[in-house]
């Protein structure tokens, strides 16, 4: 009977312990992630406006390669020309076609790999 408990309480001990490593380990590597996948990962810098091209340059805050994947532009698919990768803590830049109207304001969206931000409100000066 004594070897059964004694067993048991060793099993216990055991347990305890390997929950402490096992939430150090995880806790760990949460944080990882959380630098590898900042929540904004990615940001607009000021944009340039003429009346055929909206040009973007978008940062990435992220610690891997970013895909732009779509642009929207007030809701509206816009096509991108040509393949946008941004390395980590790089600026990537997109370009736009269509018509703009001097005077007007216009709402991003844009996706990547990693999600969405938030739309960006934009004015043509």
């Amino acid at each position: 009977m004594k070897l059964a408990v004694g067993a048991l309480l060793l099993t216990f001990v055991t347990a305890v312990i390997a929950g402490f490593f096992v939430y150090q380990f995880m806790f760990t590597l949460t944080e990882k992630m959380k630098t590898a996948f900042p929540p904004q990962s990615l940001q607009l810098e000021p944009v340039s406006i003429n009346n055929t091209c909206m040009t973007l340059s978008v940062r990435n805050f992220a610690s891997v390669n970013v895909q732009i994947t779509g642009a929207y532009v007030n809701g509206k698919a816009n096509s991108l020309t040509e393949n946008v990768f941004v390395p980590p803590n790089g600026v990537g830049t997109i370009h736009l076609y269509g018509t703009y109207v001097k005077g007007e304001n216009y709402t991003l969206e844009i996706t990547s790999s990693l999600g969405s931000p938030p739309p960006y409100d934009v004015k043509y000066d």
